[in-house]
């Protein structure tokens, strides 16, 4: 597939952009809501939001929808529901700034995934990204020296969603040329919800903590911009330009995520800063490959 540069793709990278920006910052809205409700509860409400607000945008293009958008929403849904759980459990377990970092490092995976499902040895710029993404994985995540390898509470839950977002780009850029985008967008949502809920149902009290204010701005901040207008947004972008592009674009999320965390108060260690610069190296070299034409 060829994606043209135009005044059109750069407007949608643009956008993209203040989409990520919006990301990292609800990364300490979502932690101070997670104080106050469980994950999937969370996830449930949120997403429900989220495809609300897109069914409203679809109006009445509903009437295009039919067998074809059975697979691709049951997939896109499940992995966006299986990405959504990963990150929020893990985020109440670790700072706002190292789920940044750590959701962050999607971007590694994205070409590695495709050069697989493609059947293309990595390059060398690929593997080098790898490399410096898990030494910044290492500084974010391990709280010892090099004889302790013991994780952090929630820092793998994040880490692993990370490969989740990875995923869910690939699906999205595999997905989103065949179909409607915001019909597409609506119904995978719309399943991931419903996923959310049955675990709710299961595994957590049925209880909505409607006097907190955490919970109600983390609610609407990512269920209706993040979720909502976000999820069309991004399902729109991959159509102009490759996954590892849009996973370059997300790779500022990590940014955002830290200078909100340090806004409101959260203590940014040097070893989070180093962690952080070698994760985001690792994201701009892995790119070098495709923009430059290296490592091949």
């Amino acid at each position: 597939m060829t994606y043209p540069r135009n005044h059109q793709t750069l407007f949608g990278e643009i956008t993209l952009v203040v989409v990520v920006a919006i990301w990292g910052i609800s990364f300490v809205f979502t932690k101070n809501a997670l104080q106050a409700v469980g994950p999937f509860a969370y996830n449930t409400i949120r997403m429900t939001l989220g495809a609300a607000t897109l069914a409203v945008l679809i109006g009445r293009d509903w009437r295009r929808i039919n067998r074809s958008y059975t697979w691709p929403a049951l997939v896109t849904g499940i992995v966006l529901f299986l990405s959504y759980a990963t990150q929020s459990y893990g985020q109440q377990f670790t700072t706002a700034s190292k789920a940044g970092f750590l959701t962050g490092t999607s971007v590694i995976y994205v070409p590695l995934f495709s050069t697989l499902l493609l059947r293309r040895v990595p390059g060398w710029t690929t593997v080098a990204g790898v490399i410096l993404a898990f030494i910044g994985l290492y500084l974010l995540s391990f709280a010892g020296g090099l004889g302790d390898l013991m994780l952090t509470p929630g820092d793998i839950w994040v880490a692993v969603s990370g490969v989740g977002w990875a995923f869910y780009i690939i699906t999205l850029s595999n997905y989103s040329p065949r179909v409607d985008v915001m019909a597409y967008a609506a119904l995978h949502v719309l399943v991931s919800a419903l996923l959310s809920g049955v675990c709710w149902l299961l595994f957590e009290p049925l209880v909505v903590p409607v006097n907190s204010s955490a919970f109600w701005i983390g609610v609407i901040s990512t269920g209706f911009f993040i979720i909502g207008l976000g999820t069309s947004v991004q399902t729109w972008v991959t159509r102009m330009i490759s996954p590892t592009r849009v996973a370059l674009i997300a790779a500022l999320e990590p940014v955002f995520a830290a200078g909100a965390a340090w806004w409101v108060g959260e203590t940014i260690t040097l070893r989070i800063i180093s962690g952080g610069v070698f994760i985001v190296a690792g994201m701009v070299v892995a790119e070098l490959r495709h923009t430059l034409k290296w490592g091949r």
